[in-house]
């Protein structure tokens, strides 16, 4: 039986990675294949989607189209409250996709991480990005062709500016064939030192208003290709998770790869959580 199409290129973008790649050690990670996908979300007082739409649905590959169809009406929610009673709420979402070895020989599409934030109500009620240059690529990264996607967090005071940076996370988009800790920490510190000069819009309205300090996650993708490669499968090789000591217990877990290359999600700002466990698949 032919493989599908979109099977063919899962397979061929693992491999080029693995290409680069010498044999795993006992413990590291393996390349996967994932893609990011967009859109929004309408969650109930019953903690059950009322409708959603994709980004750029037609730009989507149709296996993920069918995947995702068929699992989000079936997702369930702590309802989202407001003043303490139940309401319906618009989300931004998130949602990570990856392709993963099935029994029979084959690949199956596996939710990773998804994120629900919800939807702006008006100006100054969220933390928005008010100048956010891009840091310098690395040049020893350059000069090989190292990609890496940063997973940052940031402290944010009163006036905007940031008061603290770390990162949480660095995949790679390629494995050299030694070194890779050299070369997420090479990239970690690109990333922090280029955000810490970020200025940021604080809440002025809302319950968020007045705060000391505000916390929220970054991605920041290094790459040659700058065109949009949204909507197509794409392979990394996830780093290990690293526990920030000024970001509350409760907010250290979860995947971060959910959350769009140059986005800013609040930490906490969640409308509700998703009962339905990612890791589940076709």
């Amino acid at each position: 039986m032919r493989s599908p199409w979109w099977l063919v290129c899962v397979l061929w973008a693992v491999s080029a990675v693995a290409l680069g790649a010498r044999k795993p050690a006992p413990g590291q990670a393996e390349a996967e294949a994932g893609i990011h996908v967009a859109g929004t979300i309408v969650v109930g007082p019953e903690g059950k989607p009322l409708e959603y739409e994709l980004t750029g649905a037609n730009r989507l590959p149709a296996e993920v189209r069918r995947f995702l169809d068929f699992h989000i009406p079936r997702w369930e929610f702590d309802p989202p409250m407001v003043d303490g009673k139940p309401v319906a709420l618009r989300n931004r979402m998130g949602l990570y996709l990856v392709a993963r070895p099935s029994a029979d020989g084959g690949m199956r599409i596996v939710l990773q991480a998804a994120s629900f934030t919800p939807v702006e109500k008006g100006g100054g009620y969220d933390l928005a990005a008010a100048r956010m240059p891009p840091p310098p690529y690395p040049e020893a990264a350059a000069e090989i062709g190292v990609e890496a996607t940063v997973y940052l967090v940031l402290k944010v005071g009163p006036d905007g500016k940031v008061l603290d940076a770390a990162d949480e996370q660095v995949n790679l988009h390629f494995l050299p064939e030694r070194d890779a800790d050299k070369w997420r920490d090479i990239f970690a510190r690109a990333a922090v030192r280029g955000a810490r000069s970020w200025k940021f819009n604080v809440p002025t309205q809302g319950p968020e208003a007045g705060r000391e300090y505000w916390l929220v996650r970054v991605p920041l993708a290094f790459t040659f290709d700058q065109r949009n490669r949204y909507g197509e499968w794409q392979a990394y090789v996830p780093g290990p998770r690293r526990k920030v000591p000024w970001v509350p217990e409760d907010e250290q877990g979860g995947p971060l790869e959910a959350m769009a290359g140059g986005s800013v999600n609040a930490v906490g700002a969640r409308s509700g959580v998703m009962l339905t466990p990612a890791g589940r698949g076709l």
